[in-house]
């Protein structure tokens, strides 16, 4: 199998996987509107949280209707990391 072939197929498999590890519900608007800034820091999405917080400080609590806007790439993003971690063990252990 040539290189490019490989990359075609550990990208092909990382986007299958992607969905399984998405794990974002169908509410994910509401809980992140609700609870703003925590609801960030509690899923471990830190660096938003923080955003959102800056955000909100600065449009006196308007920013919180930003929250979905950050919060559904947040867990695409985590998807997406724990596919390629998964796709690149998959590589190491099938190489030995």
């Amino acid at each position: 199998m040539s290189l490019v072939e490989k990359a075609r197929s550990d990208l092909a498999e990382e986007r299958l996987l992607t969905n399984t590890f998405n794990e974002s519900t169908g509410l994910t608007w509401l809980w992140s509107i609700l609870f703003g800034p925590l609801y960030f820091w509690v899923h471990g999405f830190v660096g938003r949280g923080f955003v959102l917080l800056a955000i909100c400080l600065f449009t006196f609590g308007i920013g919180v209707l930003l929250a979905p806007f950050l919060a559904y790439p947040g867990w695409k993003k985590r998807a997406r990391l724990k596919a390629a971690d998964l796709v690149a063990i998959s590589n190491a252990r099938s190489s030995r």
